[in-house]
């Protein structure tokens, strides 16, 4: 697909990876919308977007929240005059033990990292199938084909997003709307050191690059419509860990 002037949502477009899919999409020229619940950080990606020349809105989200969802995908139709692309990288999964798994912290976590993307998408179809089809790439992890220890919920919330990814991509294939999921093992993002990682030099020399991730995401929409690329598994060379029962043990 020829991506140049399409419309895309970014969700958790304030850091991370949704950071660096928002600049490679805005360099390939697409024209965005940048979501996420706070805008501070938004409308410094703004700034740093409208400097190269592309065109981009702010629109501060409670993704987990339908009627918010379905407000902010008409105000970017609204804007734009169309929706092409989704891209859901918003998600929340600190460590715990099932212990430490409270009610609360297991509703966060499969609110933000598998319900938000379920609304998101719901709320765009309709608005693709008026333009002919899209794209829409769902950012899974490695975490949702493998357990990890002290990540009940985050891996439930993970190999619920590859589940949604599969269902979605058979029931939407007929709209010409397709449907990616980009997996990747540990990354350079700002969630290892808030959640308390130990990191070292070597860890950090082994993390995937963010841009590496959004090189994927922009790759998966650039083939053409009569491929299917149902999953990119991006793994890291060497384990960061290695040696350690988990990223967060001592």
């Amino acid at each position: 697909m020829d991506i140049a002037n399409k419309v895309a949502i970014v969700t958790g477009a304030s850091g991370g990876i949704g950071h660096e899919v928002s600049l490679k999409l805005a360099a390939a020229g697409v024209r965005l919308a940048l979501v996420a619940k706070t805008p501070e950080k938004l409308m410094a990606l703004k700034k740093e977007i409208e400097k190269k020349g592309a065109q981009v809105i702010v629109i501060p989200t409670d993704i987990t929240d339908g009627k918010s969802v379905e407000e902010m995908t008409a105000q970017v139709v609204n804007h734009y005059g169309r929706l092409d692309i989704l891209v859901n990288c918003a998600f929340w999964g600190p460590p715990g033990s099932l212990e430490q798994t409270t009610e609360e912290f297991w509703d966060r976590t499969i609110d933000t990292t598998l319900k938000a993307p379920f609304l998101c998408v719901r709320a765009s179809v309709p608005y693709m199938r008026k333009v002919g089809g899209g794209r829409i790439v769902n950012i899974g992890s490695r975490a949702g084909k493998f357990g990890e220890d002290n990540r009940t919920a985050y891996c439930a919330a993970k190999f619920g997003l590859e589940g949604l990814n599969a269902a979605l991509r058979e029931e939407l294939v007929r709209d010409n709307i397709h449907v990616h999921l980009i997996s990747p093992a540990a990354t350079n993002t700002p969630f290892w050191p808030s959640s308390g990682a130990k990191l070292t030099p070597e860890i950090l020399e082994r993390f995937i690059p963010p841009e590496t991730i959004a090189e994927a995401v922009l790759w998966v929409m650039q083939q053409p419509d009569r491929v299917i690329i149902p999953d990119v598994p991006v793994y890291n060379f060497r384990n960061p860990f290695e040696g350690k029962s988990s990223p967060f043990a001592d």
